[in-house]
């Protein structure tokens, strides 16, 4: 065997085939949208978990890495609990988990799982949700929104915790 065979060969011998599982790939796509959360009954000093229901809406969708330029736009239902943990209640550290369905401009439908982090100490204030079915299934959205409870909640409990405007981030 010549000597640039036999180094061809050794060569393809020592590559070995790296498989990964299927990921995500940053920069599936990013929207920009709005949400509410609405709890019952209301969180107070003394009620400290309620029944969570959001409801929300993305727009001015884009894919970075054009996997779905198909997705322009949604509209975000879901059920769960929130927890406060301490803090003030219309400004409380909480935890929020739901189920929740976002329906695509395609009429497609996508379920995830949603935590929302309201602990300063753990960063800024998170949403994120875990893609379980449909399109974007295995990817993580990301969103940091500036939130505000509800105009009465200081004498009627947090009834509401919403954003008028947030980006969300897909990878």
């Amino acid at each position: 065997m010549k000597k640039p065979a036999r180094m061809l060969a050794l060569a393809s011998l020592l590559t070995v085939a790296v498989v990964h599982p299927a990921q995500a790939e940053t920069g599936d796509l990013t929207c920009t949208g709005n949400f509410q959360f609405d709890f019952t009954p209301p969180l107070t000093p003394t009620n400290t978990t309620a029944d969570a229901r959001v409801g929300g809406g993305l727009v001015n969708c884009q894919s970075p890495n054009g996997k779905y330029t198909r997705l322009k736009s949604g509209v975000r239902t879901g059920t769960g609990t929130a927890t406060r943990h301490f803090g003030d209640h219309c400004a409380p550290v909480m935890t929020i988990t739901e189920q929740a369905v976002l329906t695509w401009n395609t009429g497609e439908k996508s379920k995830f799982d949603i935590t929302v982090n309201t602990d300063p100490s753990a960063g800024r204030i998170t949403i994120s949700a875990y893609f379980t079915h449909g399109p974007l299934a295995g990817d993580t959205a990301n969103a940091y929104p500036v939130v505000h409870p509800n105009t009465d909640c200081a004498t009627h409990g947090l009834s509401q915790l919403t954003s008028e405007a947030l980006q969300v981030f897909w990878e």
